[in-house]
């Protein structure tokens, strides 16, 4: 058995290119050669702007898209043993697929039946615990046409996770929620993940991105970069900055000192100095250079956000994946 929940070899999608002459649609190359590799039980976020080729990856990994190159879920190659994965799998679409005319509650028994629980017994545990789990139990018997959009967005998950998946997608599961119903999603996922679920997420939103495991950022069809935020931070030069409060007032000397020393750009205030870094090895030494001759009353270090992150690898990778 493979240690990849998800294997997918040179990923190309294209759409366009149809009709004649005037009425020819242009082609748009949705992805370009993406390999993409999950572990069983990890994490994952794809970040990256609208129209960055997320979603379609994610439909190219289902089989719900026919797309270029190799691919593997759970051992099963895609879309040829698509039918293989079906009840292994929750899948949240990032538009709602939800059908207005039905409960919440049978909303739940026709995504569970979909999902291969055919027995009776079964499936009512089923929905019993996933009304509980998300809280819907109010709603049970409410047609879903006269539910709010994050009530839909609650259903369409509830719905993803009725027959307990240990592969999960989520295509931008939080868009057009609460604040506070974003945060109970993202609580329930880590919940899910620590059980042993792998989980795939999508979004555009930096902050959500940090809470999964890796990342990776998504550009133009391509996967151009991937790993912890740690990891990715730290092979971004530059916007590193360590503010130091000290004990005495005139500052300068000292900056003098550290910036003669390490060659760094070091301001300095009163009772403060900012010392500019690029490589994260030195702050133990600049920390230890520093004790030596003041006493240190404060601590801050600045690095580069996601957002910084993510526009350094645009910038500097314009194809292939930076490991």
């Amino acid at each position: 058995m493979t240690e990849f929940a998800i294997e997918a070899i040179g990923i190309k999608k294209q759409f366009g290119g149809k009709g004649r002459g005037p009425f020819k649609k242009p082609i748009v190359k949705a992805l370009q050669g993406v390999n993409f590799n999950i572990k069983y039980g990890e994490n994952y976020c794809l970040l990256g702007p609208n129209g960055s080729g997320k979603t379609t990856l994610i439909r190219s990994i289902l089989g719900l898209l026919e797309a270029e190159g190799s691919i593997k879920v759970l051992g099963y190659e895609i879309p040829k043993e698509r039918q293989k994965i079906l009840s292994k799998i929750g899948y949240m679409p990032q538009d709602i697929s939800l059908y207005p005319d039905l409960s919440v509650k049978e909303t739940l028994h026709f995504f569970a039946r979909i999902y291969g629980l055919k027995n009776r017994q079964i499936r009512k545990k089923a929905v019993e615990n996933i009304l509980d789990i998300f809280l819907l139990k109010r709603w049970q018997n409410m047609v879903v046409e006269n539910l709010s959009g994050g009530m839909k967005r609650r259903l369409s998950l509830a719905s993803s996770l009725i027959h307990e998946p240990k592969l999960i997608f989520l295509d931008e599961p939080t868009i057009g929620v609460d604040p506070t119903l974003r945060l109970s999603f993202w609580d329930y996922f880590k919940d899910l993940n620590e059980q042993g679920a792998t989980i795939i997420t999508t979004t555009h939103v930096m902050d959500e991105a940090e809470k999964s495991r890796r990342i990776g950022f998504m550009r133009n069809g391509r996967l151009i970069a991937e790993g912890t935020v740690k990891g990715l931070r730290k092979k971004v030069p530059g916007n590193r900055k360590l503010i130091i409060g000290t004990s005495i007032e005139n500052t300068k000397p000292i900056a003098e000192l550290i910036s003669k020393e390490y060659e760094l750009k070091v301001f300095s205030t009163n009772f403060k100095l900012e010392v500019f870094y690029n490589d994260d090895s030195l702050i133990d030494s600049i920390l230890t250079f520093i004790r030596e001759k003041v006493k240190i009353r404060e601590l801050q270090t600045i690095q580069p956000n996601l957002e910084d992150i993510f526009i350094y690898f645009s910038n500097e990778s314009e194809e292939g994946i930076i490991k």
